[in-house]
């Protein structure tokens, strides 16, 4: 069945590349029906009176306005029109308007402008065309060209279009231009015969659209017929896609999206690959339809060469403030084992929000059979998921906002062994962190008094309640039936002061109480040495703590040196210091863990609970931070500079057996100069390395460095050009200023990015050149006898405009202990016009290779694109 699609998936891979676009319905509104041709009917309008000699003062502005009222015509709309010179006459037509020179006629949101108007009223019909300029004319240095002022306009108040001659019947407000041109959104369109179906809709009869603003396009689409729905959508049947003069392809039809903000229907272009289980496949090919406001519907399908075709949809949904929510699944019909069988999936998500404080939410997952995922998946993690889980979760908050209640119904199957979990049901209350005895204000929210310490003691609560039934994939009756409760009391205390008005103090203490309905034993398997847990019911409490208390303040000394413009120096100094405790819980007099001896002898400790805190904690922590500031100059030209910032940190742990005082730190931090940082930092260890235990001991010394590194960036700006080419045509919103956000991050970010993404290519580019120079060391002396050094110099992010179109980038990293090239890239960005190319080198490296890539710029047509990867890592190997 499958064979004959073979020998097409390298013609679709290749088609993929080269016209990545979105296609749609075919079908294009059909020319107005004939009962409309007299009113659109071509009118030899030279017949009715002759033009040059018309013109009174072809220079003078057109003071001259009218104005027709609807009804004198039989409009639904007031006719006003300005002009330089106005003619009337009656003919044997009826009466005829001439207006000459800069005429204009508006028609509620129509405005039609043209060198000369003629508005025949018995037929509804206005004509617009061109004049001959007079500068031009035949005794001018080209007597076979004349050239035309006044070309017709047409104008929605939103988009305008340009043409030959333009026709517009006001009754029907139809119309049509010879040989129209128009621009919006990005895209040029123009075509033989340009019909206006109504002012947002256009069908255009011998069209072509590009985005290319040439008058003779380097690219552009063709098609005998073309309708155009302004900030929607092109379609076009049949369309030959053309570079230059030279067709490449052509589809029955195509469908360009022109929104330029929102959602766009259309057609997914799939992705091509191969896997050794399916062989070459087809993924993510199919239909996006955006319904409306409210609700959009995607479908996919998948063809693999070996095992045939999947069909997936997914439909989501939401009014905001009120509910949303998707479906979605997958089918398939596909040879397993040589048999054909089917396979599907099922997924329900859904949100309800009842009232400002209250919501609903529920997802529902269904599978035909337990591998589903792990056959059909192209996700890492779904492929892994090992549980199907369908919830239906009720959350209720009180309005103070503290309270809040949660009722859940769920239902987990595991897909390894087919046992079902049911929950019915999950009830939690939650009570936010409150005060025992708050702190009394008056009306306006302030009080005199001052809080006392008892006012900061504040408690919160939990309450949980569970009930689960558990079965076995036989469905057995004599399931497993789970109850629990638990409940979670805390209080906690915070008494933050300033003592003698320049010391910060600050105490805590955390209380915690958890109730339970039942708690664990173990018993020992002599023949695993495994302890088995079982669960005995019945009341229990654990109750645990944990206190700390930190003092801080700020230490200032300020000297005048008056060298030069330095009026001032100031070392501010930030000592710190915080102390915390917390006991063992595992401890054999808190019986919250059972202590037992396995069949080696060696003592085991086993909790009772869950997530008892385990192993005494009492430690101190010192730190003093200094930051040194100058001050120049004074009064307007006063300037502050933050010189240096110079850190230490250490602490000591009382609960250690050994080892107790901890590393020294110190970090050092300066940036002189606004395009240049260094920063350096430092540990050291006060006890000794023993190199015949191969670790540190517990014998004390004078401090004894472990590690040291040092990082200096500089960073180098080119000024900015005021010439006309090179950055100053990017910061004009040139070629070079195309590239997206992404493209200038990764340009600028000096870090290694992947081997050869394009974004990562060149960054938006507004100066002659810029460069960012790195070096960075760093030792480790952890082991004295075997100390380790690294490194680098790093030369990123530089970027030089050769020309107007052509801008080069390159990037370094160098190890210098190891002499050697660790990363180089060299990077090429061609400014084509409407295209643009970029070729990245990596010339050594892991990711040695090369990417080259050539595209459209505009944003509608940025798929439509050439893509080519080599290097020597399977990574980078063209298929």
């Amino acid at each position: 069945m499958f064979e004959s699609l073979k020998s097409k998936i390298n013609l679709c891979s290749i088609a993929v590349l080269l016209l990545q676009f979105s296609f749609a319905w075919a079908q294009v509104s059909t020319p107005p029906d004939s009962s409309s041709r007299k009113a659109q009917a071509v009118i030899d309008s030279s017949k009715i009176s002759p033009i040059n000699k018309l013109l009174t003062n072809p220079n003078q502005d057109p003071t001259s306005k009218s104005d027709i009222k609807a009804a004198d015509v039989g409009l639904s709309k007031p006719v006003d029109y300005t002009y330089k010179t106005m003619i009337t006459e009656k003919t044997e037509n009826g009466r005829v308007t001439r207006l000459l020179g800069d005429a204009t006629v508006k028609f509620g949101d129509i405005t039609i402008k043209a060198g000369k108007i003629t508005i025949l009223w018995n037929d509804n019909l206005l004509i617009a065309e061109s004049l001959p300029d007079s500068g031009n004319g035949a005794n001018g240095p080209d007597s076979l060209k004349v050239k035309q002022t006044g070309r017709p306009t047409f104008s929605d108040g939103k988009e305008t279009m340009v043409g030959d001659r333009m026709e517009f019947n006001f009754k029907t407000e139809k119309g049509r231009i010879l040989r129209g041109r128009t621009k919006f959104q990005g895209g040029h369109y123009q075509g033989d015969i340009v019909k206006i179906v109504d002012p947002s809709v256009f069908n255009v009869a011998e069209g072509k659209y590009s985005s290319c603003d040439k008058e003779e396009p380097h690219f552009h689409f063709r098609g005998k017929q073309m309708k155009v729905i302004l900030n929607d959508k092109v379609i076009v049947k049949p369309v030959i896609f053309f570079i230059g003069k030279i067709p490449l392809a052509i589809f029955p039809f195509a469908m360009f999206p022109t929104k330029e903000n929102g959602r766009q229907s259309g057609v997914i272009l799939p992705q091509y690959g191969t896997s050794p289980a399916e062989g070459r496949y087809l993924r993510n090919g199919g239909f996006y339809w955006a319904t409306n406001d409210y609700m959009d519907v995607r479908f996919n399908l998948d063809f693999f060469e070996k095992t045939g075709i999947l069909f997936r949809s997914n439909v989501n949904y939401k009014l905001r403030y009120k509910f949303s929510g998707a479906v979605s699944g997958s089918y398939t019909r596909k040879t397993f084992d040589g048999t054909k069988q089917r396979r599907w999936n099922l997924d329900i998500r859904h949100n309800q929000t009842i009232d400002p404080n209250s919501n609903l939410s529920v997802s529902a997952s269904f599978v035909s059979n337990n591998s589903f995922y792990r056959e059909f998946s192209a996700n890492r993690s779904q492929r892994l998921t090992r549980q199907l889980r369908s919830n239906a979760t009720f959350n209720k908050r009180w309005s103070e906002g503290r309270n809040s209640l949660s009722l859940n119904l769920s239902q987990t199957k595991d897909l390894e062994n087919g046992r079902n979990t049911v929950t019915l049901p999950q009830f939690r209350f939650t009570r936010g962190q409150s005060a025992i005895f708050p702190f009394k204000k008056d009306e306006t929210g302030r009080s005199k008094k001052v809080p006392k310490w008892y006012n900061s003691i504040r408690y919160s609560y939990k309450g949980f309640l569970l009930n689960t039934v558990q079965k076995d994939s036989t469905g057995d009756p004599d399931a497993q039936i789970d109850r629990r409760a638990e409940h979670d009391i805390r209080l906690s205390f915070t008494n933050p002061k300033k003592l003698f008005g320049w010391l910060s103090l600050s105490q805590s203490f955390n209380y915690d109480e958890d109730w339970f309905d039942r708690k664990k034993s173990f018993s020992l398997a002599d023949s695993t040495n495994v302890f088995e847990p079982t669960e005995e019911k019945g009341f229990a409490v654990r109750r645990t703590f944990q206190y700390s208390t930190s003092a801080s303040t700020n230490l200032f000394g300020t000297f005048y040196p008056k060298i030069g413009p330095i009026r001032a120096m100031r070392h501010k100094m930030s000592p710190s210091l915080s102390f915390s405790y917390r006991p063992d819980f595992s401890d054999k007099v808190w019986g919250y863990y059972a202590v037992l001896e396995d069949t080696s002898g060696q003592e085991r400790r086993l909790d009772k609970f869950r997530s008892t805190p385990r192993g005494k904690s009492m430690s101190m922590n010192y730190s003093l931070n200094n930051l040194f500031q100058m001050k120049l100059g004074e009064g307007e030209n006063e300037k502050k500079i933050n010189l240096f910032n110079l850190n230490f940190s250490s602490g000591y742990n009382f609960a250690a057996d050994s080892l107790k005082m901890g590393a020294l730190t110190t970090s050092f931090r300066a940036s002189p100069r606004k395009n240049f940082t260094i920063s350096a930092a430092l540990g050291h260890s006060f006890y000794k390395y023993d190199e015949e235990l191969k670790r540190t001991i517990n014998r004390f010394i004078s401090p004894r460095l472990t590690r040291f590194s040092i990082d200096a960036r500089w960073t180098l700006r080119g000024k900015k050009s005021n010439r006309s080419s090179g950055g100053s045509q990017a910061a004009a919103g040139g070629p070079a200023s195309t590239l997206n956000q992404q493209q200038t991050q990764a340009g600028l970010s000096g870090q290694p990015q992947d081997g050869f993404s394009p974004e990562s290519a060149f960054s938006a580019f507004d100066i002659p050149w810029r460069a960012s120079l790195s070096f960075s060391y760093s030792l480790s002396k952890s082991n004295p006898f075997n100390p380790t050094k690294r490194a680098y110099v790093d030369l990123s992010g530089v970027e030089v405009q050769l020309t107007k179109k052509w801008r080069i980038g390159y990037r370094l990293r160098y190890d210098l202990e190891g002499t050697e090239i660790v990363d180089q890239r060299i990077s090429f960005y061609r400014d084509l016009h409407c295209w643009e190319a970029r070729f990245n080198w990596n010339p050594s490296g892991i990711g040695a290779g090369y990417y080259f890539k050539i595209n459209i710029k505009s944003p509608h047509l940025s798929s439509v694109k050439l893509e080519r990867r080599g290097g020597t890592t399977t990574i980078f190997r063209p298929f």
